[in-house]
């Protein structure tokens, strides 16, 4: 009400007289945009959200204001609103009905709140709206093994950084901060952001007395990616599951109480919530099941146009193509019960990166019906090629598309590829540490000119390597 009517009262003045001679109600000033400024500046220059200044001012469009465009500011803070609505990340183990109670609602009311039609359908990650005031929980539930993992939101065609910023309750500043965002008009779909400042609520956990914890990293799931599941339980017990139609491999401790789970994300799952299904089968033969929705992004990774040489065409062939994919996924595919790799991975070269995973391929002008699924550096012929990681070397050969090819078991399901080499260095069966030197770059197989392509597999997925040498999947 204090907006309609601060406007009524400033917006008929300056219909009459020029800014110097306005009558402006106290706590309010005017200020007249500038070539140059935008909403976003003009908020930070006032310690104020977009938002918070756009509802002021009856702006429909925040990225929409004129040069001279007079702007109600207010400089009391008592004239801007106090609360923000309470939200509630969906966490591993939480269900609808467990988030309510934790509350002091009921299933139907959240359900309506967030629009919610099945109630089987909430998914981990998801950003549920409890109230428009803060509410106190009336009850808690067992604590995690460890802190839920910090709000990842990516970023989907169509957003804007003010859009996501508000969605949370934040300004763009504090978004655009967070995640070292010189200029807040540029982001892309797909970009993961960050998001500070959001508590993550009391945890409403729902799972069976066996299980003492499960952690899901990321939150929400992105195509051509890897997620990391850890589970704990309370006594000793096998775990087997499914994901994507796919069994999924466990890795569990010496005390069989401590799992974790790998899970590549392949390129062209469609985007949309899947179940993940596990199942804990204790020393007496008794199975204790488990679902828990996840949702999984489109990548939009982009495509690219690539014009082989010219004696290389053949390699297009797909009978050619076939019996190698089926090599690797042998190799690729198979599972290790220990893992050698500790922490972020190493690069394999010290060279630009000149083509990111996961762009659809059109070859010599052909259909955009492959993927890249690699990455790309730039070399000269004989410069080192390095295991980005230890472990044991389970291919050392010629290969027709991929040319000299070196394959590194990192153990727990994870391969690292290193394709088109000119020389290679090591032979299978031998162990190799992080950084050393393991063959040179070349232009051997089906290649445009000398580079280094580099693969990794998880549980028999090619997934984005980068994303390992940022992260710890440990």
């Amino acid at each position: 009400m204090i907006y309609r009517l601060l406007a009524l009262l400033v917006g008929a003045s300056l219909l009459l007289l020029p800014a110097a001679a306005q009558d402006v109600p106290p706590g309010v000033t005017i200020h007249v945009v500038q070539r140059g400024e935008n909403l976003f500046r003009i908020a930070l220059q006032y310690g104020l959200t977009v938002d918070e200044l756009a509802r002021l001012n009856g702006i429909a469009d925040p990225g929409n204001i004129q040069v001279g465009q007079r702007l109600l500011v207010p400089s009391d803070a008592a004239l801007l609103p106090t609360s923000q609505p309470l939200l509630h990340v969906v966490q591993p183990g939480e269900t609808l009905r467990s988030i309510a109670e934790l509350y002091g609602m009921t299933v139907d009311d959240l359900a309506a709140r967030n629009q919610i039609t099945d109630v089987n359908t909430v998914y981990v990650g998801q950003v549920l709206n409890i109230a428009a005031a803060p509410v106190v929980p009336t009850a808690v539930a067992a604590a995690p093994t460890e802190p839920p993992a910090s709000v990842i939101h990516v970023v989907q065609p169509g957003e804007t950084l003010f859009r996501i910023a508000t969605g949370y309750g934040l300004t763009v500043n504090e978004l655009a901060q967070a995640n070292s965002i010189s200029d807040p008009t540029v982001i892309y779909a797909g970009q993961q952001l960050v998001i500070p400042n959001v508590t993550l609520p009391q945890l409403a956990l729902d799972l069976p007395p066996i299980v003492t914890g499960l952690d899901i990293r990321p939150l929400l799931f992105l195509e051509g990616q890897t997620g990391r599941i850890h589970l704990t339980t309370a006594q000793a017990v096998q775990v087997s599951g499914a994901f994507l139609g796919r069994s999924v491999n466990v890795a569990a401790d010496a005390s069989s109480m401590a799992f974790t789970i790998l899970i590549g994300i392949p390129m062209f799952t469609d985007a949309g919530v899947y179940p993940l299904l596990l199942s804990l089968t204790d020393s007496a033969g008794q199975v204790t099941p488990i679902s828990v929705n996840l949702q999984v992004l489109a990548g939009n990774y982009g495509s690219e146009t690539i014009n082989l040489l010219a004696d290389r065409s053949g390699l297009l062939d797909p009978s050619v193509e076939s019996a190698e994919q089926q090599l690797i996924q042998n190799v690729m595919g198979s599972f290790t019960p220990t893992r050698f790799f500790v922490g972020p991975m190493g690069l394999p070269a010290a060279a630009a990166m000149t083509s990111p995973y996961g762009r659809k391929r059109s070859y010599n002008g052909g259909p955009f019906d492959r993927f890249h699924s690699g990455t790309d550096f730039a070399g000269a012929p004989g410069a080192p090629v390095l295991a980005a990681a230890p472990g044991y070397v389970v291919l050392a050969d010629h290969l027709n598309v991929r040319g000299n090819a070196t394959i590194i078991d990192h153990g727990w399901g994870v391969f690292t590829g290193y394709w088109h080499q000119t020389d290679i260095y090591v032979h299978v069966g031998d162990f190799v540490t992080t950084g050393q030197v393991i063959g040179t770059v070349g232009a051997t197989g089906r290649v445009t000119g000398a580079h280094l392509h580099w693969e990794l597999w998880v549980n028999g997925v090619p997934v984005d390597p980068m994303q390992w040498v940022s992260q710890s999947f440990g």
